[in-house]
């Protein structure tokens, strides 16, 4: 059983959300994998991961569950085995397809990670979003550069509202620290939400941040 006591403290009025909410990761790449190793180690034991590709050797620059013995296999199964290595009291049920816009669920979600990389997908995610009424924590990273912020529907704008007009590019450079904070701080606004803490959550807000330039900035929406 994983023991969380070095940071139990930090995360005592979500305890009971830890053992029950139920969090879905879409895409368990570059933020997807950071993003799910967090989560398990804070101790979240029920997990759902959708991805429908197989890991290549590029992915192992910034894809942190994965190494070179994984290569051509399927994402989602290899998440799930090295997941369960780190807690195996975890419920994790992964979905090797690509998610769309009629994918139901058969039991109610808590949260909603946008760990993709295309606008296309992240649109679709707000759309399940805003019809189930689930909090969506978006990021999106390029370069030294990423950006974080809450969808939270009937308190927040749409994501295609805020991003309406942007179009996805093909073959995005990204230094895999820029992968590693975008992720790591999606997780912490998860923390936020669930604590009701909206005051200090990214809600109506948008951090965005620049490595190179040791740029951190939050735009109000």
């Amino acid at each position: 059983m994983l023991d969380i006591s070095r940071h139990i403290n930090l995360v005592k009025n979500i305890l009971d959300k830890l053992n029950y909410s139920r969090i879905l990761v879409v895409g368990a790449g570059g933020l997807g994998t950071v993003v799910l190793e967090n989560l398990v180690r804070l101790g979240f034991k029920n997990i759902i991961i959708y991805d429908y590709k197989e890991i290549d050797p590029p992915d192992l620059n910034r894809q942190i569950l994965y190494d070179s013995e994984d290569i051509g296999k399927i994402k989602v199964s290899i998440s799930k085995e090295k997941l369960l290595n780190i807690n195996p009291l975890c419920n994790i049920e992964v979905f090797n397809e690509q998610i769309n816009k009629n994918t139901n669920f058969d039991q109610e979600i808590d949260l909603i990670f946008d760990c993709v990389d295309n606008i296309e997908t992240k649109f679709i995610l707000d759309e399940i979003a805003q019809k189930f009424k689930i909090p969506l924590i978006h990021a999106a990273v390029e370069e030294f550069r990423g950006q974080i912020t809450v969808i939270y529907p009937g308190k927040t704008k749409t994501l295609r509202d805020i991003f309406l007009g942007y179009t996805s590019r093909q073959c995005i450079q990204v230094l895999p620290p820029s992968v590693f904070i975008a992720a790591s701080l999606q997780v912490s606004e998860a923390i936020k939400i669930l604590s009701n803490d909206f005051e200090n959550s990214l809600i109506n807000k948008i951090l965005f941040f620049d490595i190179l330039h040791n740029e951190f900035e939050i735009i109000n929406l």
